[in-house]
């Protein structure tokens, strides 16, 4: 009963929260490969989040597209809790990048 809330729950949030992309990176393969491919990008960029200021401005734009396509995947496949559970992570990482860019000096 659990499981079945929490991806009810996982479902609407991808519904809800995740926007349409029209620009995000080019990946080809099935959607099992490109959630890879998102998820080890994303693990990438988010081991440079110490990082100085324009740096990590440079890349928020980089995860926040990555979170795109991620939940992108998600909503076509929409019964896979592990793709939902991937488009939350990958948002969160979003919010991450833009609160340690917004906190620095212009």
């Amino acid at each position: 009963m659990t499981r079945l809330l929490f991806a009810s729950l996982a479902a609407a949030l991808v519904l809800l929260a995740c926007p349409k992309s029209t620009g995000g990176p080019n990946l080809g393969g099935s959607d099992e490969e490109k959630m890879d491919t998102l998820a080890a990008q994303l693990e990438e960029y988010g081991t440079k989040t110490n990082s100085e200021c324009s740096e990590t401005c440079a890349l928020k734009s980089k995860v926040c597209k990555l979170s795109e396509t991620a939940c992108e995947i998600a909503g076509r496949n929409a019964d896979r809790a592990d793709y939902q559970k991937r488009c939350v992570t990958a948002q969160e990482e979003c919010a991450r990048f833009n609160e340690a860019c917004s906190t620095c000096k212009k």
